[in-house]
């Protein structure tokens, strides 16, 4: 059993941690209860509305919560550790195999 209030595949809003007194952005929840404080802080990668060429437009993976004015795309070079208390509120759910690609597009920046 979760004792995560989010699961990987998960998207909420929290602030960005690379920009002092930014807005609220999309987080899609890489790593919940495989992490030292489940519960408490997720592994994820950012979500933007910029088509640059290395993001990856999330299309069909989104299940619920999906702006049908925007297109979302997910950058997995921008990755941060999320704690629960900064989470704004929760958005929506991405595909199993959507947040399985971002996971090793991830890793493939840990390790080229």
């Amino acid at each position: 059993m979760s004792s995560s209030a989010f699961q990987k595949g998960d998207v909420f809003w929290a602030p960005d941690p690379f920009r002092q007194g930014s807005n609220p952005r999309l987080w899609l929840v890489l790593a919940a209860d495989s992490l030292p404080y489940p519960g408490q802080e997720y592994i994820c990668a950012a979500l933007t509305t910029s088509d640059l060429p290395a993001n990856y437009e999330v299309g069909s993976g989104w299940i619920t919560g999906q702006n049908p004015q925007k297109t979302s795309y997910c950058s997995p070079w921008v990755v941060a550790t999320i704690k629960d208390r900064a989470v704004v509120n929760p958005q929506g759910e991405i595909t199993t195999t959507f947040t399985d690609r971002m996971i090793s597009e991830c890793t493939v920046y840990l390790d080229p």
